[in-house]
C-alpha cells in the first residue's frame, strides 16, 4: 500500500470538491447530475476511509487480514440487498433511470459499502 494518511485525506478532499462542483453545475443548469458524480463521491468516501484505515492495514498481519475479510463479507450481503432493491424498483417502474445511471449508482454503493464496513470492523476489533 502506497501513500500515507495525509495523502488519502488530500485525495478525499479533492474528490469531495470535484463532486460538489459537478453537483453545483447540475443545479445551475437545472438538470440531473451526471452519472459519474455518484462514483466521484464514492471515491471520496473511499479515500477518507483509507485515511482512517491506513495504520490498521499498513502492517500485513492477522488483524489487517481479518479487517479485509470481514469487511468484504459484510459488504457482500449489503450489495445483495442493493441489487434486490434496485431490481424491485426498476421492475415495478417505481423509478425510471437509465442503465448507465443505474450502473454508476451500484458501483458507487459497492465502493462506499466495502470501505465503510472495513472501517466499522476496524473500530469494533
Amino acid at each position: 500500500m502506497m501513500g500515507s494518511r495525509k495523502t488519502y485525506l488530500i485525495f478525499g478532499i479533492v474528490f469531495t470538491l470535484l463532486g460538489a462542483f459537478y453537483l453545483f453545475i447540475a443545479l445551475m443548469a437545472r438538470g440531473t447530475p451526471a452519472p459519474q458524480v455518484y462514483v466521484t463521491f464514492a471515491l471520496a468516501v473511499m479515500s477518507f476511509c483509507m485515511s482512517y484505515l491506513f495504520p490498521h492495514l499498513k502492517m500485513k498481519d492477522e488483524r489487517s487480514r481479518l479487517i479485509r475479510e470481514k469487511g468484504m463479507f459484510y459488504a457482500y450481503f449489503a450489495m445483495l440487498g442493493y441489487f434486490f432493491i434496485f431490481m424491485t424498483l426498476l421492475m415495478f417502474n417505481v423509478i425510471e433511470i437509465s442503465a448507465l445511471t443505474t450502473v454508476n449508482i451500484l458501483v458507487a454503493l459497492m465502493i462506499a459499502t466495502v470501505f465503510i464496513t472495513m472501517v466499522i470492523v476496524a473500530k469494533r476489533n
